[in-house]
């Protein structure tokens, strides 16, 4: 199953005023999501490229994020599309 991803135009522009190989890594991050949002099952995984550090939100029902570096990514998963809700370092997503 195929997941649309929605972005902001404020995030998009975010995402636009970063370093390229920070852009790349999101990209990525951004693909992967369309194909499976949802956080891998298994304790143990490789890391890959295509592995980013996914966690289910606590106290929230559909909302997951994802590590990419010093960026966190914020998103939520609804039917099958996937809405990008915030993007910032760690220290001031949350």
């Amino acid at each position: 199953m195929s997941f649309r991803v929605r972005l902001d135009k404020k995030i998009r522009l975010y995402i636009l005023s970063l370093p390229r190989s920070h852009k790349v890594k999101i990209g990525k991050l951004i693909d992967s999501l369309s194909e499976n949002p949802y956080p891998l099952r298994t304790k143990i995984v490789a890391l890959s490229s295509t592995n980013f550090d996914i966690k289910k939100c606590k106290g929230q029902k559909n909302r997951f994020r994802a590590r990419i570096g010093e960026y966190r990514l914020i998103y939520q998963v609804e039917e099958s599309q996937v809405l990008v809700l915030k993007i910032d370092t760690r220290g001031d997503i949350y």
